[in-house]
């Protein structure tokens, strides 16, 4: 069987966007079906982060590459003067946000509906035409963000009915939390509500990431809701087992990923100060790694003193983030707050996870996050305002006493083998 994957993330691309596409495509021939790939020529496009060590995971895979027209690195030009230094990763402009970042963000909100990419879909559809009218695929997957993406698929099931089309939704369309920084008139809000809506009723399948997710795309639609499922995210287990683990001589607190002014992180920071305040000799190290935007840095910059030392690595390799998680005493995980974040899944949790390390979130305990951290790792997560609690986990962190889970489930059944044998069994049940 061939199936025949369009995603806009992919190697070289870096982050937790092109893993979990990646890594499916990486296993799906050992389940009998041969992935084939249309993505952008990365010399063109508008990635956050780039990691030239994934490109050896996808070299087996049928990849072809097109041109896009990219408004989003005209912005990053004038923010900076590199067409790639300054991509915004949801938000633009950070939290404090000049006259050009507002701009930037009216004209992205009312005219790159859904999103910014969207000037790669002619692009994207022409090369799936070709192939779909020379060749014979099972399967069309298009996976979002960007959401834009899934119009590709749309435009070719209208065009080629028969086709089997699956949508891929890994963060929602129109809750995505960063929506409600963009200023949107009423009739590009309703424009974009029918895209999804458009998207979830004529895709054969619709695939996403956790449960609460695909309750939220069932309530869309009013029949067929049981064409929505989910796949957990996952880990690569040969990839943790080869990661090196570095011996620190100091307790060893890291965050690993995305941490913009939409994330609750003034939690952590002031539950870290108070530690500092309370025992003036107390000594810990804070790893930083992944895109932080730059009044956040300077945040946990801000607790550096003799005996606290933070260091911030940049946007770094993934066998590199790995290594960063396996040999840290504490993992920091740090996810937006808002009305319906109960969906919200990080892509690197389950990495976290297989790390076996105790894991402090800061987000909603009843979301499908929460659920994963107190069934499968030594972790526990709180909302923003109980900072009390979050300084006492802290505390008991570095003083060795954390309470230990006796009744852990194992993550194994999320290692990235496993989730792709539930694809390729989904696919043929089609």
């Amino acid at each position: 069987m061939k199936a025949l994957i369009i995603s806009y993330y992919w190697p070289p691309s870096g982050g937790s966007g092109v893993q979990r596409w990646m890594y499916f495509a990486k296993y799906l021939g050992e389940f009998g079906i041969e992935p084939n790939v249309i993505t952008v020529n990365e010399k063109q496009a508008s990635y956050s982060s780039v990691d030239e060590s994934l490109v050896q995971e996808i070299e087996h895979i049928r990849t072809l590459k097109t041109s896009t027209m990219e408004p989003i690195r005209l912005y990053s030009f004038l923010k900076s003067g590199s067409a790639k230094k300054s991509i915004p990763q949801g938000n633009v402009g950070g939290k404090k946000p000049g006259m050009m970042d507002k701009m930037a963000r009216f004209i992205r909100a009312n005219y790159f509906i859904p999103d910014a990419r969207v000037g790669w879909n002619p692009y994207a559809f022409k090369k799936a035409k070709q192939l779909l009218q020379t060749e014979k695929f099972d399967f069309v997957i298009t996976t979002g963000p960007p959401q834009s993406t899934h119009l590709v698929g749309l435009k070719l099931k209208r065009l080629m009915p028969n086709i089997c089309w699956i949508a891929d939704f890994r963060d929602p369309w129109t809750e995505v939390y960063y929506n409600d920084l963009f200023k949107r008139t009423k009739s590009n809000e309703a424009k974009d509500k029918k895209m999804e809506l458009d998207v979830l009723q004529e895709s054969n399948l619709v695939l996403t990431i956790g449960p609460s997710m695909q309750k939220l795309l069932q309530s869309k639609i009013e029949r067929e809701k049981d064409k929505v499922k989910f796949i957990f995210n996952g880990f690569d287990e040969t990839k943790i087992s080869n990661a090196k683990v570095i011996e620190n001589n100091i307790f060893t607190i890291a965050y690993v990923g995305t941490l913009s002014a939409n994330y609750p992180y003034k939690s952590i920071v002031s539950a870290l100060k108070r530690v500092k305040e309370t025992d003036e000799n107390r000594k810990f190290q804070i790893n930083l790694a992944g895109k932080i935007e730059t009044d956040v840095l300077a945040d946990f910059k801000a607790l550096e003193s003799e005996n606290i030392l933070i260091h911030y690595h940049g946007i770094i390799a993934h066998s590199d983030a790995l290594s960063m998680m396996k040999s840290a005493n504490l993992l920091l995980l740090c996810l937006p707050v808002y009305e319906g974040s109960s969906i919200f899944v990080s892509g690197k949790l389950l990495e976290y996870a297989a790390c076996n390390k105790p894991i402090l979130g800061v987000f909603n305990p009843k979301s499908d996050a929460g659920f994963l951290v107190e069934k499968y790792t030594q972790g526990k997560v709180f909302l923003p305002e109980n900072q009390m609690e979050i300084f006492n986990f802290i505390q008991d962190a570095l003083n060795g006493n954390l309470t230990i889970k006796t009744d852990l489930k194992s993550p194994s059944e999320f290692e990235r083998k496993a989730t792709t044998q539930q694809l390729a069994e989904l696919l043929k049940s089609i």
